[in-house]
């Protein structure tokens, strides 16, 4: 019987700077959420609200672009290397699947 050595648990390998960044963003995000959550309570015009609604969202997408510039320069070339191109490029495809905004 063969058995197979567990694999590592995958990592975002941010560096501080950037980890700092990304979180900073999404604590916005959060901040605004609340924000939104309270205008809508509070009966606030919708217009209100959807500039809120769209201003959060670019912060995600802010935050998004960073881990996906991350994905590229450091998972993506790490997998290449490592002679998994084809993992690689599957895992890569189903990100940008769901990330088209960003492309």
């Amino acid at each position: 019987m063969v058995t197979k050595k567990p694999q590592p648990a995958k990592t975002s390998g941010l560096s501080g700077e950037r980890k700092t960044d990304v979180l900073n963003r999404l604590k916005t995000v959060r901040g605004m959420t609340d924000g939104i959550i309270k205008m809508v309570d509070e009966d606030v015009y919708c217009v209100q609200v959807l500039k809120q609604i769209s201003a959060a969202r670019a912060g995600l997408d802010r935050a998004a672009r960073i881990m996906l510039e991350n994905h590229f320069s450091t998972c993506f070339v790490d997998q290449v290397k490592a002679g998994e191109a084809g993992d690689a490029v599957a895992e890569l495809m189903e990100t940008l699947n769901f990330q088209r905004e960003l492309i």
